[in-house]
């Protein structure tokens, strides 16, 4: 019976996890940000990507308060909204989501990076979306890289995308298995198997090992896991609170050159910080260290009061819950000021 209500429980927190909340606000003034929904269909892949576009909308723009989710607070948005013309390409930074997110995930980041001159690309993957969860999804994190790479295509054929961004001017920030994401496309190879095994063999399993050992992988096919998803087009690269990070190959970690970030949740909760982030970080040459006094959840959205942690616990996500004494919305004050200046260092305009 405990078994049945439980899994009520947590059906009826999916449908409100799953609902949208959105209420008009009026028309847009300069520098406010639009975004717009592009349906992406990877053919080869068997995969729909759907990625959202992030930059300064047109000044007859409505904005909207949007919540991709219930429990979250809304942001202000121009949806389906045309850019501002601007006379030169903008830099470009790709989001990629964690487990349970979705490409909204990161918005309050994106609202900065726009702000300050940047467009963003944000992608939602399949089998790791909050309304969209599965044992391949969450096995076959190669997918991911993929998922980036085809996106990013698929901008730079479209005559009205691409003349809005500068194709030699691209950054990514991801978190958890988006900061996953970022490895992989960096250059970094995994192998599934090791990564299981390390979980296997862990004496203290963090949340990520202990739920991804109950996952049945015997019919999930892998053997293109070992591949390179190295996208040389991204030329900088912010992570935040990532992992899985013991399934890398050590050489193929070793042979990335490029500027690189790793910000540390030295109280996460989901993966184990020093054996995840810290390890990446020491291994990736040259990649910088942050190491941040918040939980796994602090890279996410702010939760609205009350209903917030009451929905999201009713799910079993503890997506609003952060460690005593830690403010989320001065957590991502900081972490975008520290996005903003890297990028602003190693995109620097071309000559």
């Amino acid at each position: 019976m405990k078994t049945v209500l439980l899994a009520a429980a947590m059906a009826c927190a999916g449908l409100l996890l799953g609902m949208t909340f959105h209420a008009t606000a009026g028309l847009a003034g300069d520098s406010v940000v639009g975004t717009t929904t592009l349906e992406l269909q990877h053919a080869a892949a068997g995969r729909k990507v759907i990625t959202e576009l992030w930059f300064k909308a047109a000044p007859d723009a409505t904005i909207e308060w949007f919540s991709p989710r219930v429990p979250l607070r809304p942001i202000p948005i121009a949806r389906k909204a045309e850019p501002q013309p601007t006379p030169e390409k903008r830099p470009l930074i790709v989001v990629s989501h964690g487990n349970w997110g979705s490409r909204f995930s990161q918005g309050w980041l994106a609202l900065e990076l726009v702000k300050a001159g940047y467009v963003v690309l944000s992608t939602s993957h399949p089998g790791t979306v909050g309304d969209d969860q599965t044992v391949a999804g969450r096995y076959r994190l190669w997918d991911r890289p993929r998922d980036v790479s085809f996106a990013l295509d698929e901008v730079f054929k479209s005559p009205k995308w691409a003349a809005l961004v500068d194709a030699d001017r691209i950054g990514f920030v991801g978190h958890s298995f988006g900061g996953w994401t970022g490895v992989s496309l960096a250059g970094g190879r995994y192998d599934p198997a090791q990564q299981r095994a390390f979980c296997q063999a862990a004496e203290d399993k963090d949340f990520y090992c202990q739920g991804t050992l109950k996952d049945d992988i015997a019919g999930v096919p892998a053997q293109d896991a070992g591949q390179s998803f190295k996208d040389a087009r991204i030329k900088a690269f912010y992570i935040m609170g990532t992992g899985p990070g013991q399934g890398f190959m050590p050489d193929s970690l070793y042979s990335i050159s490029v500027p690189f970030v790793v910000d540390t949740a030295q109280f996460d909760e989901i993966l184990d910080p020093v054996s995840n982030s810290t390890n990446l970080a020491r291994q990736i040459p040259g990649a910088r260290e942050v190491v941040r006094a918040v939980g796994h959840f602090a890279y996410v959205p702010e939760c609205r009061s009350f209903i917030g942690p009451i929905l999201t616990r009713l799910a079993g996500l503890p997506l609003c819950d952060d460690p005593k004494g830690v403010d989320r919305r001065l957590a991502h004050d900081a972490v975008a000021r520290e996005v903003v200046t890297f990028f602003d260092g190693t995109l620097a305009r071309a000559p």
